[in-house]
């Protein structure tokens, strides 16, 4: 029954791998799009949503065998921020509102879940993510207007970076 367990955890953590590493290749196609351009990248827009939210599913519907096999929270967060990044891309792009909404609810979700919490304290590289997080949930909360939202992610903001200072030092 161990071995059973043990190697089903194996099978749902490479699934989960081999699921990061198809998104994260989709996502790098569309990343450094030009903003303006519709043409060839709608079409990889809607294959790297498509890969995330079957990758945020799978987490979601395995997160005691992940956590089991090593995933970190920050990990789920970064996930979680990419999609919120897509939106926010997806909005740059069209001007619809509804991904803007959408983007805000994923960052809002991560700052609420505190999935950096944990990670960026010992984690240089993680801590980067988190600050990115926090950048672009500023921006997104910046044009929704969010005034209350937008006070509290400066305040945090410089408190990372007061503490990545100390933290981190160059």
């Amino acid at each position: 029954m161990a071995g059973e367990s043990s190697s089903g955890g194996n099978t749902v953590a490479r699934t989960f791998k081999a699921l990061v590493e198809n998104a994260e290749r989709k996502f790098a196609r569309v990343r450094d799009a030009p903003t303006y351009a519709r043409g060839p990248y709608s079409h990889y827009f809607h294959s790297v949503f498509k890969s995330y939210m079957r990758l945020w599913k799978y987490q979601q519907e395995n997160r005691a065998e992940l956590i089991g096999s090593g995933l970190q929270r920050w990990e789920i967060g970064e996930i979680a921020s990419r999609i919120g990044q897509l939106y926010f891309n997806q909005y740059m792009r069209t001007s619809e509102a509804r991904f803007l909404i959408e983007a805000y609810v994923f960052y809002e979700a991560i700052l609420h879940r505190k999935y950096f919490d944990e990670g960026s304290k010992k984690d240089k590289g993680v801590r980067f993510k988190e600050l990115r997080f926090y950048a672009r949930f500023l921006m997104v909360s910046l044009i929704l207007n969010r005034t209350e939202m937008v006070k509290l992610l400066v305040d945090k903001f410089k408190a990372l970076v007061d503490d990545s200072k100390s933290t981190f030092p160059v």
